[in-house]
């Protein structure tokens, strides 16, 4: 069977929505930015999508679970406009795995269901088995039955095909999961420290000198493996080496990452509970100051605002530098999906209903379908500061239903209330993701991957480097037992799956 690719189809057409008109247009895989929400947002579409049938969903939620539908106005009014009685069963992040898989197994898969591609084992053969052969009615200019699907990025569509078919919808995210190195630039500023180092030495300096042991204030809020990669030009995951795949884990480069890690952390620099703390904790201590700079995908930029934080906070991210210093390293491109809504064979005879419900739930920024998708109800669900929305309480507890996990229009930068901060995040995007590389691997399946990447990784024995339990020269034998436990098997099958991709 088939590990995936594009396969000789047709991906869908992309056809922009024109109801709307970003404050800033991003080009060469920059997201769009907007300053404030319209004080008129349009309607996207008309009429109540679906059948008036119910349907039930199986997603995924990075949030607080949210009260029952009995007990949710939020879930109570979605329902009432969409016309009919939805399901959602809304799992933790950390447990859908689990869940997913149980479903599978009690062949309980509902309507329309939540898949992470690069989690679930023998994927193509699972979608052929559960999923609703799509191509017919998403394939080239086919999408335009459903305008806002096709306002997704054709790009993203990669990860929904597999056997030649396209079995889902993605989620898109543009370069949202792109890595960067945030550094709070109001004090730094107060500092004189304007920009960014211009090599590793002044990089390392820089973070001994930021670490001050008598106030509790450390550089770093974790070590920033992937950027000190970057400074040595290592691949983003894999790279192609006259046509051959060849895996970033065997870049001689890794070795001299990983010993400019271990000096970080003999200096000190780290905080103390880096390896072992959560997000959330990275981002509280960047945004009181006990941390100056930490490493975190773009679409973690608004939520760093989320925390109690001065008025004169501010971010800026920092380009990595080469590690010889003269000019900039090459950065790495995040994945543009972060997973994909599949239906349900079963529901196959209702396949244009759950269709044009996705289409309904994908509706862009700048819409009233977007405005009350993502803050409710005014007044109950959301204040107005100006034109911005603002969530209430309610709203927090409320909305979060994991419906940005079933169906999302592409990402659009926004910070209500702030169009500074806005802007700052378009120009950080524009300095870095236009010469950013893609991991080739990207829309491509593997089984052994799936099956043993994170069995057989080298995560655990960076950390054993990195904090001096092992010697950076123990690389070279946990890259051999990588090799020969699945590594070459990982790159053949995702070699053959590359080499049936068009382009």
């Amino acid at each position: 069977m088939d590990a995936g690719g594009a396969d000789g189809i047709k991906l869908p057409k992309y056809i922009a929505y024109q109801g709307f008109t970003p404050d800033l247009i991003g080009k060469n895989g920059v997201d769009s930015a907007t300053f404030k929400y319209p004080a008129n947002p349009v309607a996207a579409t008309s009429g109540r999508p679906g059948d008036g049938r119910k349907i039930a969903a199986l997603t995924v939620t990075n949030s607080p679970a949210p009260p029952a539908r009995g007990r949710n106005a939020y879930w109570q009014e979605l329902e009432r406009r969409l016309g009919f009685t939805f399901d959602i069963e809304i799992v933790p992040s950390t447990d859908y795995g689990q869940r997913f898989q149980t479903a599978v197994a009690g062949g309980k898969l509902p309507d329309l269901f939540s898949i992470y591609p690069g989690q679930v084992p023998s994927l193509p053969a699972l979608l052929q088995k559960t999923a609703v052969d799509l191509t017919s009615h998403l394939s080239g200019d086919a999408i335009a039955k459903y305008p806002l699907l096709a306002n997704i990025p054709t790009v993203s569509w990669k990860q929904t095909v597999y056997n030649g078919k396209i079995y889902g919808i993605p989620i898109p995210r543009g370069a949202q999961l792109t890595l960067t190195l945030y550094s709070r630039s109001d004090l730094l500023d107060k500092l004189g420290i304007s920009k960014a180092p211009a090599s590793l030495q002044e990089f390392h300096d820089l973070c001994v000198e930021l670490t001050h042991s008598k106030t509790n204030t450390w550089a770093l809020g974790r070590l920033p493996l992937s950027y000190l990669r970057q400074m040595f030009k290592i691949p983003n995951g894999w790279s192609v080496t006259n046509g051959r795949l060849v895996s970033a884990f065997e870049a001689e480069q890794q070795k001299d990452a990983l010993e400019a890690g271990r000096k970080l952390m003999a200096a000190g620099v780290v905080h103390p509970d880096g390896f072992a703390a959560p997000s959330s904790s990275r981002k509280t201590w960047v945004a009181n100051g006990s941390t100056l700079m930490v490493d975190d995908s773009f679409s973690a930029w608004h939520a760093f605002y989320n925390f109690p934080h001065p008025d004169s906070f501010r971010l800026a991210t920092w380009a990595p530098p080469l590690a010889e210093g003269g000019g900039e390293a090459p950065v790495w491109l995040g994945g543009p999906t972060v997973n994909i809504t599949a239906i349900n064979i079963n529901a196959a005879d209702r396949v244009e209903a759950l269709l044009d419900v996705l289409n309904y739930l994908a509706a862009p920024f700048g819409t009233s379908e977007y405005l009350f998708r993502n803050y409710g109800v005014k007044g109950v669900h959301h204040t107005l500061d100006g034109t911005d929305p603002v969530l209430t309480d309610k709203g927090r507890t409320e909305t979060p239903l994991g419906l940005e996990y079933i169906a999302n229009a592409p990402w659009m930068t926004y910070q209500p209330g702030s169009p500074d901060v806005t802007k700052d995040q378009f120009d950080a995007q524009n300095a870095l993701v236009p010469r950013a590389v893609a991991d080739p691997t990207i829309g491509l399946y593997s089984e052994t991957n799936v099956r043993k990447g994170s069995q057989i990784g080298m995560g655990d024995l960076e950390l054993d480097i990195l904090q001096g339990r092992k010697p950076v020269s123990a690389w070279d034998e946990g890259l051999a037992k990588w090799k020969k436990a699945g590594g070459d098997t990982i790159r053949d099958e995702f070699q053959k799956a590359m080499e049936r991709r068009p382009g």
